[in-house]
C-alpha cells in the first residue's frame, strides 16, 4: 500500500508511506511526530507503521476553508473516526463518526471548514492483514468481506455511527501507549482488533434491535448529555436534572440514551468515574481520599468498594 497526504494550500505532502501489504509479525513498528502551526493552520499529527498497517491520529483546526487530498494505493481496510466540536467548545468532546470501510484504491479532496477543532483517527491495514486479524469466515463480518471480494468500494455500515467510550478510550490507549519494542507492537495490534470488535458489535446490536434513526436535534441533545456527565463526574446531575437541562424527558432520555450509547446513563456514569479514577492513582499519583473526592464519591469507603467492584482490586493495591 502506499498512503499520502497533503493540505492542498501549502503544496507539500504531509506524508507519504510505503507499507508492505503481507503481514510480518518480527516487522517494528515505526513511530512519527509532525507538527504545522502556521495560518492558516494548526495540526499535530502522530503517526504509527508497521507492515500491513498504518495509523494517523492527527488534531487540526483552521483560520479559513482547506481542501485536504489522500489517496490510497493498493486494497485496504480503514478503521475510521471523526471527532468535531466548535474551537471556542468547552466540552472535551464533541460530535462523533465512525466506520470501518474497504477501500480498493482511492483519491479523494475534502473542503475542511474554519472554526471547527477536528480529531481524526484512521488505521488502514491491508487486506491481508486485515484478514489476519479477522478470519474470512468470521460472522461479524459475513457481508462485508462478500463485498470486499468483488473489489468495489463499500462501508461496513450503510450509516456512518457514532463512537462509544470504549472506542474513545481504545484509541487513546493506542495513541498514548509508553510501551516498546515488541510489546509495543503486539500492544497495537490488540488495540486495532478492540477497536474493529467494537465497531463490529455496535452496528450488530443495533441491526439485531432495529435501531431507530435519530434526528439531528436529538443527536445533538444526547451528545450534550453524554459530555455533562463526563464533566461533572465529581457532582453529576440525577437522570431528572440531566433530562431538564438537555431540553428531554426524563424517560426519553433513558431509553434514547441507552439504544444510542448502548450503555444505561447509570453504567455510563459509573465508566467514565473509574476510567478517571484509575488514571488519578496511576498518572497523576494522587491519594484515594482525593480521587473519592474528585469522582464524586461522598466518602473513601463508598469509593474503595465501587472501584474494587468495577476491576477487581482495591485503589490502594493498584497504587502498590
Amino acid at each position: 500500500m502506499r498512503i499520502k497526504s497533503k493540505i492542498q494550500e501549502l503544496d507539500e505532502w504531509l506524508f507519504i508511506e510505503d507499507i508492505p501489504d503481507s503481514y510480518i509479525p518480527e516487522k517494528p513498528l515505526v513511530e512519527n511526530r509532525l507538527e504545522i502551526n502556521r495560518t492558516p493552520i494548526k495540526m499535530v499529527n502522530f503517526q504509527l507503521s508497521t507492515s500491513g498497517l498504518f495509523i494517523l491520529h492527527s488534531k487540526m483546526s483552521f483560520d479559513r476553508p482547506v481542501h485536504i487530498h489522500t489517496e490510497v494505493e493498493g486494497e485496504a481496510i480503514t478503521s475510521q473516526f471523526i471527532f468535531f466540536k466548535a474551537v471556542d467548545s468547552k466540552l472535551p468532546y464533541g460530535m462523533s463518526r465512525h466506520n470501518i470501510r474497504y477501500i480498493p484504491s482511492v483519491k479523494s479532496i475534502h473542503e475542511v471548514k474554519p472554526g471547527i477543532e477536528y480529531t481524526y483517527f484512521i488505521a488502514v491495514i491491508s487486506k491481508d492483514y486485515y484478514l489476519n486479524l479477522i478470519k474470512r469466515d468470521s460472522v461479524l463480518h459475513k457481508h462485508f468481506v462478500e463485498e470486499i471480494e468483488k473489489g468495489e468500494y463499500v462501508s461496513f455500515s450503510q450509516e456512518e455511527q457514532m463512537a462509544t467510550y470504549e472506542m474513545q478510550h481504545t484509541i487513546s490507549e493506542l495513541i498514548e501507549s509508553k510501551k516498546t519494542g515488541e510489546i509495543r507492537r503486539l500492544h497495537t495490534e490488540s488495540r486495532v482488533v478492540e477497536l474493529l470488535m467494537y465497531q463490529f458489535e455496535q452496528y450488530n446490536d443495533r441491526h439485531l434491535n432495529n435501531h431507530t434513526l435519530f434526528n439531528d436535534e436529538d443527536i445533538e441533545k444526547l451528545e450534550l448529555s453524554r459530555q455533562i456527565l463526563e464533566q461533572r463526574i465529581a457532582n453529576p446531575p440525577t437522570q431528572k436534572e440531566l433530562a431538564a437541562e438537555v431540553l428531554m424527558s426524563e424517560s426519553k432520555l433513558r431509553k434514547d440514551f441507552k439504544e444510542y450509547f448502548s450503555v444505561t446513563i447509570h453504567d455510563y456514569l459509573t465508566r467514565v468515574r473509574m476510567e478517571k479514577a484509575r488514571t488519578y492513582l496511576l498518572e497523576d499519583k494522587l491519594s484515594v481520599y482525593e480521587v473519592a473526592l474528585l469522582t464524586g464519591f461522598g466518602h473513601q469507603n463508598n469509593f474503595s468498594s465501587a472501584f474494587k467492584k468495577y476491576y477487581g482490586i482495591s485503589p490502594g493495591e493498584l497504587k502498590a
